[in-house]
């Protein structure tokens, strides 16, 4: 579905195969030529459904002179190299965005990694192979592109008679970007902001230094900052109750870390252990993924709690046990 949200700009809703049935990518036309934010996902049928939106706008693949990518997710730049290839666009994303790419460009090494990372969360020999399977299958969806330049912090871009600037956004994913278009109050958020749920955070396994969400409580400041009229997400409807939607994340993360912090004691307990009782019988329901997710953002929240000086952190025999302080 391809749905006009400005003169000359453009929504494109494309398919996932996961339970978030969807995702936009947008395009902001300038006679002949495209930008495209985005791309999705690399699976069968979306590209054609984007050539067949490009189309309906008497434009094509070919038209696409620029790709700005929020982040390096597979739903965000699946398509990256496909389009390139075809379009000889040139890419453009953060410096940070792109070592996360490379990352997933070293399979031997990435695997090994998340072995390592999250055997000693507690996790199982089984279960590790499983979020193995999962991180195989991201990195088969996202291909490999040449990137033609890296944004900077203040960057103002022009293409046609719009300019846009790039605000860095850290938190859902290291090296997110929004971007924000001053004249019309236009915010692209990419998976910064979200309608329905809150976005998901995950740790850098590259990085434990990295704090997903202190990052991403600092980055919805900046944002909260600007004249924002409208927020087009990635996923879900825009947005225009802009600060409600904000003070509801907020206090989304400030009571999931109440609530795992008093599921401590002075028993020690694996980030493995805490996200299963956490999730409870609700597990029976969720495939690999959604556990993989889960795991992920319990040790987030575990992450800041330590840094908070609000538990400990141990480890016996190679392995990570939390405990209140």
């Amino acid at each position: 579905m391809i749905t006009e949200i400005s003169d000359s700009f453009y929504r494109i809703t494309l398919p996932m195969p996961f339970r978030l049935r969807h995702v936009h990518a947008y395009a902001l036309i300038d006679g002949g030529r495209v930008a495209l934010f985005d791309t999705g996902m690399h699976m069968p049928g979306a590209f054609e459904k984007l050539e067949a939106d490009l189309q309906s706008i008497g434009r094509s693949i070919e038209s696409i002179r620029d790709i700005y990518l929020t982040h390096v997710h597979t739903d965000h730049c699946g398509m990256s190299g496909t389009i390139q290839e075809k379009s000889k666009a040139r890419i453009h994303l953060s410096e940070v965005a792109h070592q996360v790419h490379a990352h997933f460009q070293k399979a031997d090494y990435l695997i090994a990694q998340a072995r390592l990372f999250y055997a000693r969360h507690g996790m199982s020999a089984r279960d590790v192979e499983a979020i193995v399977e999962e991180i195989e299958d991201m990195k088969s969806r996202i291909p490999q592109f040449a990137v033609n330049t890296f944004f900077q912090k203040n960057d103002v871009i022009q293409f046609g008679n719009r300019s846009f600037e790039v605000i860095f956004t850290p938190g859902h994913a290291a090296g997110h970007v929004c971007f924000f278009f001053r004249d019309e109050g236009l915010l692209l958020a990419g998976d910064h902001v979200l309608p329905y749920i809150a976005p998901s955070l995950s740790p850098n396994i590259y990085d434990e230094i990295f704090q997903p969400l202190k990052s991403y409580l600092e980055s919805l400041t900046v944002i909260e900052k600007l004249p924002i009229n409208t927020i087009h997400p990635g996923h879900g409807n825009s947005l225009t109750s802009i600060d409600e939607r904000i003070r509801e994340i907020r206090t989304h993360h400030a009571l999931k870390k109440e609530v795992l912090l008093k599921s401590l004691s002075n028993r020690p307990k694996t980030t493995y252990t805490i996200c299963s009782e956490m999730i409870g019988a609700a597990a029976a329901n969720w495939d690999d993924w959604e556990k993989f997710m889960a795991l992920n953002e319990t040790y987030v929240y575990l992450q800041e709690l330590k840094h908070d000086g609000s538990i400990e952190e141990n480890m016996m025999d190679s392995v990570l046990f939390y405990t209140a302080v």
